[in-house]
């Protein structure tokens, strides 16, 4: 009879641990995506379906979104910046968010 208390005592400990693991485990924050795009004659960065204001050119649309995606990398985002070109081709710019906060 002491040896099935010891069991029940076991099971019961095993079940607390994967009770105590389960409450741990956090499902990742969605990837933040900012495109560099061209929008009626303005480069614009494209975010969560809105458009920023316009950017003087590529280059200041491109450095506004390099930006912003390090805000949310600081704050533990994942993060994907691209440029779409009007030819149709798309870069990844990501790595020159790199891993340093603002």
């Amino acid at each position: 009879m002491h040896d099935l208390a010891e069991a029940a005592v076991a099971a019961m400990e095993i079940t607390v641990e994967a009770t105590a693991v389960e409450a741990t485990a956090v499902e990742p924050l969605p990837t933040m995506t900012y495109d560099v795009v061209r929008h009626r004659g303005h480069w614009k960065v494209l975010h969560v379906g809105r458009h920023s204001a316009s950017h003087p050119s590529q280059k200041s649309a491109i450095d506004s979104a390099v930006k912003l995606a390090m805000e949310s990398k600081a704050a533990g985002r994942n993060v994907v910046v691209r440029l779409n070109r009007t030819d149709g081709r798309i870069f990844d710019l990501t790595e020159t968010v790199g891993d340093t906060a603002i």
